[in-house]
């Protein structure tokens, strides 16, 4: 599983320098029956082998069943943002539909039936949106999606009522978080019907300077309403982003701290023998900035960053080893892979 290409993290979208991928997910229910979480396990049984028949219309996808999987499979597609972290702890009669290069994923009986996924670099909303759509279509061939006139698409949270989309953009904002304003921009998004997540989605934690934005809700609005409200958020915010990092580098002062943040960084990962896993976030974030900033003299590349931002996590860690490994460990091969990889 290791060698499957991580095809979002490739640094070619639009603003790719503050938003690292775009997400557009669609979530929908089988007409007729209960919700996952008042399904039997029969029921989910069933609701997995009818998902599963259909998505054969998904050429080159790869059908996996959680139970299948070991518990470091498992999160492994969690750190590969393909399935959540409640799809993990619950693998019973519960599944996944991964595309190739990842770009389009399907979870199978989390909170809704099926929740499906696509993925595209940089601000991709519209990309990433068509993607999921085509894919929603071809299944919708085959599966009887419930929907009613007055309310959309039927769905366990009143949230994902109406079109069932939710968009979101992955942005970097290590400058903004440095300069103390992050907490004053985030704070308008519940007035622009958007929050903010961390780096697994809802309820996780801030880790590397990375934000999802994503639409609140979506009742009483279009697709076409939801992802323009989003990209524009995701817009004004990664355009903020890019200038606070401009003013960082202009002054004189102010360069150079910046710098020394930098390159202080860019000392740690070419030469620490132990990293956890949030001071390489922490890192890699600042020498993403100093990359996509043009500073001169700094190891590695933009993708090579962006893709140490997945590979350096812990399950990514014991699947190259392939067994357990202890917290010191998983820091010393962390620390010597990021070495490698930025020489």
């Amino acid at each position: 599983m290791l060698k499957l290409e991580i095809g979002w993290t490739k640094p070619d979208g639009p603003q790719h320098a503050a938003v690292l991928c775009s997400r557009a997910r669609l979530a929908r229910n089988l007409n007729g029956r209960p919700f996952p979480a008042h399904l039997s396990a029969k029921g989910l049984k069933s609701v997995l082998d009818e998902v599963f028949a259909a998505a054969g219309v998904l050429s080159g996808s790869a059908m996996l069943r959680l139970t299948d999987l070991d518990a470091t499979d498992r999160r492994f597609l969690v750190e590969r943002h393909l399935i959540s972290p409640d799809l993990e702890e619950h693998p019973v009669s519960r599944g996944a539909v991964i595309g190739s290069g990842e770009t389009l994923s399907l979870m199978v009986n989390e909170e809704d039936h099926l929740r499906l996924s696509a993925l595209a670099p940089g601000l991709s909303l519209q990309d990433a949106y068509a993607t999921a759509d085509g894919a929603e279509s071809a299944l919708a061939r085959r599966l009887p999606f419930a929907f009613r006139d007055d309310f959309g698409y039927l769905t366990a949270c009143p949230t994902n009522l109406g079109t069932g989309l939710r968009a979101s953009c992955l942005l970097h904002l290590p400058a903004l978080s440095h300069a103390g304003s992050i907490n004053a921009i985030l704070s308008e998004l519940p007035r622009l019907g958007l929050n903010v997540r961390g780096l697994y989605g809802e309820g996780t934690k801030i880790m590397g300077d990375l934000y999802q934005i994503a639409n609140a809700g979506g009742f009483g609005r279009t697709e076409a309403e939801i992802l323009a409200a989003v990209g524009e958020g995701a817009r004004l915010i990664a355009e903020e982003e890019v200038k606070t990092r401009s003013s960082l580098l202009s002054g004189a002062e102010t360069r150079r701290r910046a710098e020394d943040w930098i390159f202080r960084a860019a000392g740690v990962l070419t030469n620490a023998r132990l990293v956890s896993f949030e001071e390489a976030g922490r890192c890699l974030s600042l020498l993403r900035m100093g990359l996509v900033s043009g500073l001169q003299g700094l190891p590695g590349s933009l993708a090579v960053v962006n893709a140490l931002l997945v590979q350096t996590q812990p399950a990514h860690l014991k699947m190259m080893k392939n067994r357990e490994l202890t917290a010191f460990e998983r820091d010393e091969l962390r620390a010597s892979y990021i070495r490698e990889n930025l020489k």
